[in-house]
């Protein structure tokens, strides 16, 4: 038992739970009594939930241009990329990484006999997540429509830590790069027909998210894709007919999915709880704006899982 409490207290797995943990109480006080601590809605909202905010708040006054979520992707591709270099590395030159690199990545994460993630395994990973981050990249430059609204310092640097984890969490637990061994061997013939079922998954997931964020934008588009205007609008057809935030819905598929790739991980569950966490009260606090803003948006939709949720 007290291993296992130890195991959780390495460092992404206590900082994955502990911003997790904040993360949900902060919502709940959000949801339930706003009134209580105009601080906390303040730290918790961004974008159109966050525009009845007081501008004249210290959180408002250090908020920066929801248009910077494309910093977050930009700092996720860089990353991954650093992360395929070493693995391409490592398959020349096992020793590629100095000693101090492997033992800081050991102690990112519990200990192991033998890290639980193969090479291929993990190129694997990392090109699906640099196809995912990619594609985000690319719809915050060229397809999003983005008013003047703003988000709050907590979550800019939460992004940040966010896509600047996620290839190092696969990186510390993979076998060659946390530890040494002789030769490291990549192959497409190491990976299971259920891995390979995730990656569809994680890239059907990714494509319907790819519509949902072109719909969104087309509410602010004319005929010819210019931009008409910078007003929120209700958002209609498909899976917007079922729920508000579809496209939060499929952010967790996509990290859900992933889970069939890399089902021995350790660290990606505290992501996907995270993830899961973090989408699912986005979608509830961007659900009650929507029912606070428009006094006819449709009652039959719910906030994030259909008929459900």
């Amino acid at each position: 038992m007290l291993d296992r409490l130890w195991e959780v207290r390495q460092a992404l797995p206590f900082y994955l739970l502990t911003a997790t943990l904040g993360l949900a109480i902060s919502c709940c006080f959000t949801l339930i009594c706003p009134e209580l601590c105009r601080l906390i809605p303040a730290l918790t909202t961004y974008g159109k939930a966050a525009d009845q905010l007081d501008e004249n708040s210290l959180v408002a006054k250090i908020s920066v241009p929801k248009k910077w979520f494309k910093h977050f992707y930009a700092i996720g591709f860089l990353t991954l990329s650093i992360c395929l270099h070493c693995v391409y590395s490592l398959l020349g030159d096992p020793n590629y990484l100095p000693p101090i690199a492997i033992k800081s990545m050991i102690s990112l994460t519990r200990s192991f006999n033998i890290p639980p993630i193969t090479p291929s395994t993990a190129v694997l990973v990392l090109l699906l997540l640099t196809f995912h981050v990619a594609r985000r990249l690319y719809e915050t430059l060229f397809v999003s429509v983005y008013s003047d609204s703003r988000m709050n310092l907590f979550h800019y640097v939460i992004g940040i830590v966010h896509y600047f984890i996620l290839p190092i969490a696969i990186m510390c637990e993979t076998q060659g790069v946390a530890s040494r061994v002789q030769h490291v061997h990549v192959s497409i013939e190491d990976i299971t027909y259920t891995q390979w079922v995730g990656a569809v998954l994680f890239w059907l997931c990714n494509w319907k998210q790819h519509q949902l964020a072109e719909q969104i934008a087309n509410t602010r588009k004319g005929p010819r894709g210019l931009i008409r205007n910078y007003a929120y609008g209700i958002c209609f057809g498909g899976w917007f007919n079922l729920v508000s935030c579809p496209h939060f819905l499929f952010e967790i598929c996509i990290y859900l999915s992933l889970l069939l790739v890399i089902p021995t991980a350790y660290v990606y569950r505290f992501i996907v709880l995270f993830v899961c966490v973090n989408q699912t009260f986005a979608a509830l606090i961007t659900h009650t704006w929507y029912h606070k803003t428009f006094p006819k948006y449709p009652k039959n939709r719910k906030a994030l899982i259909p008929y459900v949720l």
